[in-house]
């Protein structure tokens, strides 16, 4: 038996039995491929100046506390939440040391239309129905969890971090004996033990993709900074030299 789903704007046929943790995955996979390719080129631009990565950090940390606080008013009356309630996993105040080391003049007030953006949709969603909020939680968090041990070394090498480490990663750093393996284990079998209708599951899987869809944005919003202009400038005035130099070291030992 199959069922299909129009949500991510394509057919796709899902075996019935398939762990909505999976389902989860397939049904948003095309999308989350998009997204992720965005994101490295956004980051190879943010990494090429700490001022533009600085702006990414502090869009995201407005972003994890925005979600984290509302699991904090949901979950206790709505088990679904409950069941997927992992306090450890929480980026938030992370995100703020990491924003107070970027910005020591001071944190800025961000003006960011997609956060705007993300708050009303968050809030739509959850006043529908709560469990919504699972789509933007495990998305979030398990970005992290997958992703944060591979990116901080590349960070930290590049940004020049290495002398006031973790600083300036802590959002993507865990405490000691962690384990993210059995973190992320026990977060799936949380998921696929959820309790849900299969109104709530697509709800929740549309949510996923609007996550997907709103951090295109947030990127976006940082890619098109006046810093990340002056950064693009910066770095083609570096590749024009470096040809001019070739250029002129062809001519030099053509005509020797």
């Amino acid at each position: 038996a199959v069922v299909s789903t129009q949500s991510t704007g394509y057919f796709i046929q899902t075996n019935l039995s398939m762990e909505f943790s999976e389902e989860l995955k397939v049904k948003t996979q095309k999308t989350h491929d998009i997204s992720d390719k965005l994101f490295n080129s956004a980051l190879s631009l943010a990494l090429a100046d700490r001022n533009v990565y600085r702006l990414a950090v502090l869009r995201f940390y407005h972003l994890y506390r925005l979600i984290e606080d509302k699991m904090e008013d949901l979950r206790h009356d709505c088990p679904p939440l409950q069941m997927v309630y992992f306090p450890t996993l929480f980026r938030s105040n992370e995100f703020e040391e990491d924003v107070e080391f970027y910005f020591p003049e001071g944190v800025p007030e961000v003006a960011s239309p997609t956060l705007i953006e993300y708050e009303n949709q968050i809030n739509s969603d959850t006043n529908s129905d709560p469990v919504n909020l699972i789509g933007y939680l495990q998305t979030m968090q398990l970005a992290i969890l997958s992703g944060g041990r591979i990116l901080r070394p590349i960070i930290v090498k590049v940004l020049g971090l290495q002398k006031e480490f973790p600083r300036g990663v802590k959002a993507l750093d865990w405490p000691e004996g962690f384990n993210s393996q059995a973190a992320k284990k026990l977060y799936k079998e949380r998921v696929d033990s959820l309790d849900l209708t299969r109104e709530q599951k697509d709800s929740i899987i549309a949510a996923k993709l609007k996550v997907f869809e709103l951090n295109e944005k947030l990127i976006r919003e940082v890619v098109r900074s006046p810093e990340s202009k002056a950064t693009m400038v910066w770095l083609l005035e570096r590749v024009v030299f470096v040809v001019c130099l070739l250029v002129a070291f062809y001519f030099v030992m053509k005509y020797r």
